[in-house]
């Protein structure tokens, strides 16, 4: 489904409540609306040009705007069982086989190489040594009857005993290279996908490598991102037991990581990076973005646009200090939060202190960050990672990413703390 097509369902799923929403403008409102939908059906038409002049129409009348946004979520990132996507729809480099489509993921790591597995390179959860970073490409599988938000898995009940990529999301290939083969391979899926842009993937604590590939071809996908998918894979144990153990090693990956954003926003071609991190991720991230100096960067280097921290493990105190000095490094800084996330809750008790990813009194709201409370979605059986499995989540993601759209724009209802704005996703 295109965006002209997806706005049409849209239209078509509120109209009957726009007459009440519009009030005494629905007369000339209607009228207008009739011709740009005419023309949105016309295959001789601008029909990028005609969906901005309707947006623009519906932002007159904000009610009617909000109700629209809300169908739009629920419309956009919609795919129903066995319906197939279109290669133009998925991440750079992708491409299709028999009832999946394989989404290459570019990767950086500092973890130590380990004994191949099935025959292929693989990563441990021990330090590289003198924190040098490997460089490569993985092959993720997503089955054609992917639902938006699961990770699909073998499932003993189904007598589901190894993974079949026709139906479940497998880590299918890794192949290892030096920067410049890297460099260079990246370049040449871009070329391919006429998209200069790159999402950048960094896992939390307790992830594999192996799980860190999978979760960021499945964001990728679910996001309909046709740009570059990569992800920073650093040094975590995968162990629930060893989270003190991941803790000192997401401090020791900070300079790694930030020499893996440099590179992608230097060598792989791409004008637009776009970050996010999950819960102890955000830790690396929001450290590095306060020394990340645009005007030091070379001619033709990336823009950062969307910086998205997800779920964050990191002190609140400390977050909101970091956050008054992320002005100018990003066009824009987006924050989600929930008092649901047991996961957050667990860290709270053990640091004595609010985590930046809770919500409640202790959510965190400052300038030059769009905040988004979560709390109303049912985080809570959805487990530490609802930015990736929760249907509205995932949906927001692709309208902020693939849309720039600001919270206003994406059916979010607006709050206020201290007088500082925040948004909730509406009931």
């Amino acid at each position: 489904m295109d965006e002209a097509q997806q706005l049409i369902q849209a239209v078509a799923g509120c109209y009957e409540e726009l007459p009440d929403l519009i009030g005494t403008d629905w007369q000339a409102f209607e009228g207008e609306l009739t011709i740009l939908m005419r023309l949105l059906e016309s295959p001789d038409e601008n029909t990028a040009s005609v969906h901005r002049c309707i947006i623009e129409l519906f932002k007159k009348h904000p009610k009617a705007y909000q109700r629209l946004a809300k169908e739009l979520a629920a419309v956009m990132p919609e795919r129903t069982r066995g319906q197939q996507r279109s290669l133009a729809e998925s991440p750079a480099g992708s491409a299709k086989m028999d009832r999946y489509i394989s989404v290459p993921v570019y990767f950086g790591t500092d973890r130590q190489p380990s004994a191949p597995a099935d025959g292929r390179p693989t990563f441990s959860g021990l330090r590289a040594k003198n924190g040098k970073v490997s460089f490569g490409v993985a092959q993720v599988s997503i089955p054609d009857d992917h639902k938006m938000g699961k990770l699909e898995k073998p499932t003993f009940w189904k007598l589901q005993f190894r993974a079949d990529p026709a139906k479940h999301v497998v880590l299918l290939d890794v192949e290892v290279f030096d920067e410049d083969a890297f460099a260079g391979r990246a370049r040449k899926a871009l070329a391919a996908a006429g998209r200069n842009e790159a999402l950048v993937f960094v896992h939390g604590y307790n992830v594999d490598f192996d799980d860190a590939l999978i979760r960021a071809a499945q964001v990728a996908y679910d996001l309909h991102f046709n740009g570059l998918t990569l992800a920073y894979s650093w040094p975590s144990e995968g162990d629930v037991k060893k989270y003190t153990i991941d803790e000192a090693n997401i401090i020791w990956t900070r300079p790694h990581f930030k020499e893996f954003l440099r590179t992608t926003m230097t060598r792989l071609g791409v004008d637009t990076v776009h970050v996010i991190a999950h819960s102890m991720g955000n830790r690396a991230l929001a450290d590095i973005i306060p020394n990340l100096d645009p005007a030091q960067l070379p001619d033709g280097a990336a823009r950062l646009r969307e910086v998205i921290f997800t779920a964050p493990d990191i002190d609140a105190g400390t977050f909101h200090q970091l956050a008054a000095k992320f002005h100018g490094k990003a066009e824009r800084f987006t924050l989600y939060a929930s008092s649901n996330d047991k996961a957050l809750l667990a860290s709270k008790t053990v640091h004595k202190y609010a985590r930046a990813g809770d919500a409640g009194k202790h959510l965190v709201v400052t300038q030059g960050l769009d905040t988004v409370d979560a709390s109303q979605l049912d985080t809570s059986l959805m487990g530490h990672s609802y930015y990736g499995d929760n249907r509205s989540v995932v949906s927001d993601l692709l309208q902020l990413i693939c849309h720039g759209r600001a919270p206003q724009e994406r059916g979010l209802e607006k709050r206020e703390k201290s007088g500082a704005p925040y948004w909730i996703f509406s009931a």
